[in-house]
């Protein structure tokens, strides 16, 4: 029973005005906002105020013009505000809905969705995912995307199902409008409790705002893109170079005998990492400062001469396929120099037999799913021999790209890198690339005041001398 004791009219200032939430007076049996409607004079100055309540409207998602409404027991704005926000939370959660409001609700979003149009998230998610593979796409649309990333963004999406499932969602049920506030805070709070690293929360985030983005362009059905409003962690990337010793060290232990690794959970117990090319893989990789793929991919014929100057070409694999380069003229092309190292190496590796063919530089006798098998192999591998070194520091095959631009920076100069690298900023390769402790260590025995030093130094040197033509003829004298 509402309680008529406070005659005053209800009124809602602008600065307090909330979607739904409304005034309704039992007089006139209808909203009422800045003037009566019985007597047409100011609200304000209404004698039926104690018959004024606040009334919430909500619209039911997925409906045309359904809603659902509630009476509120309080006199004051705050507390109306308060429980209007729980109320519009409710409905569109679908909180307290009879199963027959729910059955009802899910036939009205099906119809509105459309034969074509998925209905429910995980239907959604599997269309997504072969969209990234290319399935059903228009030729002009498709686009060039490596089997490891579109693996990695499924591994993702599937992660995101798991997380809603075990937090009390039913996947059978639950549809793309469902997808809110409440929602993406449980999946925050999903990759918190994993622990990831930095960059990976990241990457699992854009991967769920890809694919909300992706959902409402592809099907024009604008949605709220609620994981655009999760905070990102601030990265700070401290690239690690491998020293000399170290890779020496690293190459002596690439043996038949190290490469056995037992796992706990997986098909096979136990698997030998070791293969005939992969000490050969880390040395090129090493003297080209390129990506798995492209150190996979060089061919003899890649080697070109220029004014008896000799370098390897290779294509830049990530930026043709992120900027959809497909055409030979479109694609982009690193020139790498040929220094006395990579051409020892080169020697070793049958420059003399092969040169000029289209035999691939690195293990020219396997083609059958080279990229996908070898790439995998590198890693595993690179991962499996370095950590037998026990040095205490968990270094990957990308180590040595790090390498090589860390001493191509020492070399060339800051600036200068880039033109090698195919880098567009230089801001990138510092903070991803450059190891500042290699930076440190080459500056050693660096001089603020070279010269000053030098002439401190001589001044001694004279003072020294002096002292020493003096002594004897003071001694004359004495």
């Amino acid at each position: 029973m509402i309680s008529l004791m406070d005659d005053k009219p209800l009124i809602i200032p602008e600065s307090k005005r909330w979607t739904g939430l409304k005034v309704y007076c039992y007089e006139c049996g209808t909203t009422v906002f800045d003037i009566c409607k019985k007597t047409g004079k100011p609200i304000t100055q209404c004698k039926n105020g104690g018959k004024h309540i606040y009334k919430v409207y909500v619209h039911v998602p997925g409906t045309k013009n359904e809603r659902r409404t509630k009476k509120l027991n309080t006199r004051d704005i705050k507390e109306a505000i308060k429980e209007a926000i729980e109320f519009s939370k409710d409905v569109k959660t679908g909180i307290n809905q009879s199963p027959k409001e729910k059955k009802q609700n899910q036939e009205v979003k099906k119809k509105d969705y459309g034969p074509n149009k998925p209905f429910l998230l995980v239907h959604a998610l599997a269309r997504y995912v072969g969209w990234l593979n290319n399935e059903g796409v228009p030729a002009h649309m498709k686009k060039v995307r490596s089997r490891e990333h579109t693996k990695d963004v499924e591994r993702a999406l599937k992660g995101l199902a798991e997380c809603l499932r075990d937090s009390g969602y039913d996947l059978g049920t639950l549809t793309m409008d469902d997808i809110n506030d409440d929602m993406v805070g449980q999946v925050f709070y999903y990759l918190e409790k994993r622990k990831l690293a930095a960059r990976t929360f990241n990457k699992y985030l854009s991967y769920f705002t890809s694919f909300v983005s992706w959902y409402t362009d592809k099907y024009d059905y604008p949605i709220r893109n609620y994981f655009e409003k999760v905070k990102r962690r601030n990265l700070n990337p401290k690239p690690q170079s491998i020293s000399y010793k170290e890779f020496k060290a690293l190459l002596e232990n690439v043996t038949p005998e190290n490469g056995l690794k037992k796992y706990k959970d997986g098909v096979k117990p136990t698997r030998n990492l070791y293969r005939p090319w992969l000490a050969d893989s880390f040395r090129l990789g090493l003297e080209t400062g390129r990506r798995r793929e492209e150190v996979i991919n060089m061919k003899w014929n890649d080697i070109r001469d220029l004014d008896g100057i000799p370098y390897i070409i290779v294509e830049d694999f990530k930026v043709n396929r992120i900027q959809n380069r497909i055409s030979e003229d479109e694609k982009k092309f690193i020139y790498i120099p040929m220094t006395e190292s990579l051409g020892k190496l080169l020697q070793v590796l049958g420059q003399k037999e092969f040169a000029g063919t289209e035999n691939y530089i690195l293990a020219p006798g396997i083609n059958i799913s080279r990229k996908r098998v070898m790439a995998d192999t590198l890693s595993r591998g690179f991962s499996h021999f370095y950590k037998q070194l026990g040095t205490g520091r968990k270094l990957t095959f990308k180590c040595l790209r790090k390498t090589y631009i860390t001493n191509l920076e020492i070399f060339m100069g800051r600036g200068n890198t880039k033109s090698i690298t195919g880098h567009s900023d230089d801001q990138v390769i510092e903070r991803n690339y450059i190891d500042q402790t290699a930076i440190a260590k080459a500056a050693h025995g660096f001089k603020v005041f070279p010269n000053e030093t030098e002439r401190d130094h001589e001044l001694h040197e004279i003072r020294d001398g002096q002292r020493q033509d003096i002594e004897p003829k003071r001694r004359d004298i004495e």
